[in-house]
């Protein structure tokens, strides 16, 4: 996706990331997500990450990205997702293997 001139560079958000004490990996680790969720989220929609950035740097996400929200704070594109990661989710069904003819 490409910057909208109203959105917040790249740059300086991982500039005000690290300014916070943290870097964009540890935000995405802390939070249970890959190491890259982060810094996907600069050139990408993903709301979750989004949120995680912006709790950080003690803003709301519509702030750093108001190309990606509308008026009321909704994402336009992806799902809303809260910061905290849901922990109550059950860990996924392992898969099945085939039994093996006798």
């Amino acid at each position: 996706m490409q910057q909208r001139p109203e959105d917040w560079h790249p740059e300086d958000i991982k500039a005000a990331v690290r300014k916070s004490g943290t870097t964009m990996s540890a935000l995405s680790r802390a939070a249970g997500l890959s190491v890259g969720a982060a810094k996907r989220a600069l050139d990408v929609p993903w709301p979750r990450a989004e949120a995680i950035i912006a709790a950080r740097l003690g803003v709301e996400p519509q702030d750093i990205w108001p190309s990606r929200y509308d008026r009321n704070g909704l994402p336009l594109k992806g799902r809303p997702v809260s910061v905290t990661a849901d922990r109550s989710r059950s860990a996924p069904t392992p898969h099945r293997q085939k039994s093996e003819a006798a």
